[in-house]
């Protein structure tokens, strides 16, 4: 008679569900020397808070990365098409996002996963009214987080430190 198989272990967190999933092509660390950030990246979610915006609709909101950078599980890696997201705080938690607005046109951003690292360079930092925007600034910004065809980074803070009322948004590109 063939003796039982194990039960199979579940995962007790959204990392290690992740590194389940995604192997070593999950981004560990990421490197970004103009503005002195090095941190790793943990896996991060979201939730639907009911009744949370002031219409009385749902508000979707990220979980914290905490003191680290978070990668947006619903985003693409890096090595597929698509716009991998990350975004970590400005004013709490280490403000590992405090100088991103700084990041210039032509500056270097490293990804590393498992399998090696992947450079990126700045093509743009923008500024974004959220609080208190109108609709179309809100759709404005939600374009930046929307599924791409093309290798994309988005790396996203709040802004300024004092009132959250903006979002920095850097777009960058793979380096050939």
């Amino acid at each position: 008679m063939p003796s039982p198989s194990p039960a199979p272990t579940l995962a007790s967190s959204l990392q290690e569900i992740a590194f389940q999933t995604y192997g070593d092509r999950l981004i560990q660390q990421i490197d970004i020397p103009a503005i002195g950030v090095k941190s790793n990246v943990l896996t991060v979610g979201w939730r639907v808070d009911l009744g949370a915006n002031t219409s009385g609709g749902a508000s979707a909101e990220w979980d914290s990365p905490g003191a680290a950078v978070g990668w947006v599980l619903t985003g693409a890696l890096p090595d597929q098409a698509g716009n991998v997201i990350l975004y970590g705080h400005n004013n709490v938690y280490g403000s590992i996002f405090k100088n991103l607005g700084e990041l210039k046109t032509g500056d270097e951003i490293t990804l590393t996963t498992g399998l090696r690292a992947w450079q990126y360079h700045v093509d743009q930092a923008l500024l974004l009214p959220i609080l208190g925007a109108d609709e179309e600034a809100r759709r404005a910004y939600l374009t930046y987080l929307a599924p791409t065809d093309k290798a994309r980074l988005t790396l996203i803070s709040c802004w300024p430190p004092e009132s959250n009322t903006h979002r920095v948004v850097v777009i960058a590109f793979p380096s050939r």
